[in-house]
This record gives C-alpha cells, sequence and structure tokens, in this order.
C-alpha cells in the first residue's frame, strides 16, 4: 500500500507502508506541477492530480511513472474522481475555478464531455456509486446535479452560502454529506431533506468515507473526528492530531484487508507531517499516538492511498491515436513542463457521456467518427 501527497510547493510525495517495520519508507518527491498541487484522486495504482497551473497529471503509482497530462480546463484544478466498476477505472471526473465540469475515458485518455457547472469555480464534485449522476458545489452558492448518461447538468439549488466539500455515501448513495465551514449536513439523496448536523469548533477542510454510516472529518481545529452519521455522534476524536490545519484524510477500505490496514486512517498536515492511526487503539482509550510517521518540509494539501496491485494502466495517448510519448519516472528530477508532457486540448468530445466500463472499443471506434 501506497501514500502519496500533494504540496502546495507543487511536489507530489509518495511513501510505502512497511507493515514489519511499521513505517512510511520514502518512494519519490517529484515536482508534479508549474504551481500549488489542489486536489489528488486514485483508483487501484491509477492516481491523478490537479493544479494551479490548469493541469491534470496522471501517474502510474506502481512503475512511479509520469504518464503524461491532461489539458482542457482554463483555470485551477480543484477537484477530481475517479470510477469504475473493476481494479481499473473506466472515467475520471474533474471540476476547476473555470466552473466547468469535464469527464474523461481512461482507456484512451480522451475528453468526452465538458458540461457548464457552475458561473463561478467548482469546489468539490462527488459521483454517485451508480455512476448515474454526479453532484458538484461551486463559490456561486449552489448545488448542481449531473445525468452523466445524458451529459448536462439536470437540477441545480441555491444553497444559503458556498460550501467547500460534498459526498455520497460510499456503497449505497442513500446520503450525502454537505460541508458548509464548520458544519456537516447531511441529506437525503432521493429529495434533498436535511437529516442532520456534525459540527467541528473551526472550519471543515477534508473528509473521508469508506462506510455509509461512518464519516472521518478534520480541518483548522486541528482535530480528527470519526462521525456515526445515523446519531449525529462523533464516535471518537483525536484532538490536537497535528500542530496545524489538517487538510487530507484516507481511509482504507475493507478490500485492502488482507493488508491488515482496515482499521488504519492516514492524515496530512500543512505543518509537513503525514500520520497513520490506528483506529482500535483510539476506540480503546490507549495513549493516542500516530502508528506511524512521516516528515516533510512541505506544506501539504490533500492526500490519497495507492494500491499496489498490477493493473492495465496506460500511457497518454497522442489525438492521433498512436502512442503517447516516452514515460517520466517519478525518481527522476524531471521538470514538470518538460517536453515528456502531453497536451490533450484538442481531445475527442463524444456526444453521449456515458459511464459504462463494458462499452466496448468498437463502440468508441464508432462514436468517433
Amino acid at each position: 500500500m501506497k501514500l502519496v501527497a500533494g504540496s502546495y510547493e507543487r511536489y507530489l510525495w509518495g511513501w510505502r507502508l512497511d507493515k514489519k517495520k511499521e513505517q512510511l519508507q520514502s518512494i519519490f518527491s517529484y515536482p508534479a506541477h508549474l504551481g500549488p498541487i489542489k486536489c489528488i484522486a486514485s483508483w487501484g495504482s491509477v492516481l491523478a492530480t490537479g493544479g494551479e497551473d490548469d493541469t491534470i497529471k496522471i501517474f502510474d503509482t506502481n512503475s512511479n511513472k509520469d504518464m503524461g497530462t491532461l489539458t482542457h480546463h482554463t483555470g485551477s484544478v480543484t477537484t477530481l474522481s475517479f470510477y469504475g466498476s473493476s481494479v481499473y477505472p473506466s472515467n475520471l471526473l474533474s471540476g476547476s475555478e473555470d466552473g466547468m465540469i469535464c469527464l474523461w475515458d481512461t482507456d484512451t485518455w480522451l475528453l468526452y464531455k465538458s458540461m457548464k457547472g457552475h458561473r463561478k469555480g467548482v469546489c468539490d464534485l462527488s459521483i454517485h456509486p451508480s455512476g448515474r449522476l454526479c453532484i458538484s458545489v461551486g463559490r456561486d452558492s449552489h448545488l448542481n446535479m449531473y445525468d452523466l448518461i445524458k451529459g448536462r447538468r439536470c437540477f441545480t439549488s441555491k444553497l444559503s452560502s458556498a460550501a467547500s466539500l460534498i459526498q455520497f455515501s460510499p456503497v449505497d448513495g442513500n446520503t450525502y454529506a454537505l460541508v458548509t465551514d464548520n458544519s456537516i449536513a447531511i441529506h437525503s439523496s432521493e429529495n434533498g431533506n436535511h437529516l442532520r448536523t456534525l459540527r467541528h469548533e473551526k472550519q471543515v477542510l477534508c473528509m473521508a468515507q469508506h462506510e455509509d454510516n461512518v464519516l472521518f472529518t478534520g480541518g483548522e481545529d486541528c482535530t480528527i473526528k470519526v462521525w456515526d452519521t445515523r446519531s449525529a455522534e462523533a464516535i471518537f476524536s483525536v484532538n490536537n492530531a497535528h500542530t496545524k490545519r489538517v487538510k487530507g484524510l484516507c481511509v482504507w477500505a475493507s478490500d485492502q484487508a488482507t493488508e491488515n490496514t482496515e482499521h488504519k486512517i492516514g492524515s496530512a498536515s500543512s505543518d509537513g507531517s503525514i500520520f497513520i492511526w490506528d483506529t482500535r487503539r483510539i476506540q480503546n482509550g490507549d495513549n493516542i499516538t500516530p502508528l506511524v510517521r512521516a516528515e516533510t518540509k512541505a506544506r501539504l494539501t490533500c492526500l490519497v492511498t495507492c494500491s499496489m496491485r498490477k493493473n492495465k494502466m496506460q500511457q497518454l495517448a497522442n489525438d492521433g491515436g498512436g502512442g503517447g510519448d516516452k514515460e517520466v519516472s517519478l525518481l527522476d528530477d524531471a521538470s514538470p513542463n518538460s517536453e515528456h508532457s502531453n497536451d490533450h486540448s484538442n481531445g475527442t468530445t463524444k456526444q453521449n457521456c456515458l459511464i459504462e466500463h463494458e462499452f466496448s472499443k468498437k463502440q468508441r471506434k464508432k462514436q468517433k467518427n
């Protein structure tokens, strides 16, 4: 299992968790973007990062390779989310300060659809577990819903104030969490009704979830809280988890139980530290100290876990359908604006925005023609 964090200083940091020694082994630090890294997402060993340089970078964390660059947005890329039904994702969604939501095909790394999202920047988005819907929030104080089959916005709602984060419950998708300042509102996905509210002392900056009724949150108060979203009660909390704000959280899902990490959560802070916590020790009331830690001198902005399973990760192809440019190793001191980057500003846009893992290559060729 690997941990990858983005930083304000434009560097991407990677670690491997050594279970026997109980330590994080540094794998790479790589200048992924020309500016600060704003967001990060992963599916298996496929990693995507979004930066203030308006680009999306794609990486293979198994081989530690920079696979290329996606360029279509005209503003900072603020949110990313993968969708799929197997080890390899079928689609990537991105949101940006330009107000656009873009849907990418991860088989060819071409643009499926570009949808107008918000009048101002997109703050966050979340894909429903069915893969048919997506919701987003923006600085225009609106919540939008998109029909990903038809590739268009199907619903919009004015919020009382701008929300910064949004997330569907990961298994059944029956609820979604909406973060506004220091409050987390739980809503019904069916009718949007407000169900209950959770609160931090200060602004909430990140959240993570792998079970429908358990939500992890962190923020300006340097605290990590774990909530039962059914009762709105805090299961436990780690006060002063970091010396500065908590900027990223990740939770190991049950399908990774073979790595004995199902009780562990990771946290990243703008103080430059990465901690891994064993939730069983916290629940049992033992001394609340990190199980594993790593230190950087960077102001970390986001955090994600990556699987070490092998998949069919491919290099970004050229628009002409030929092979991509030469891969760049994350272990090399390669500049993010080097000759290895691929430009996809003229990526193919398809009329139908289908999120279907079984979508055959023959059908793709027909639509391109």
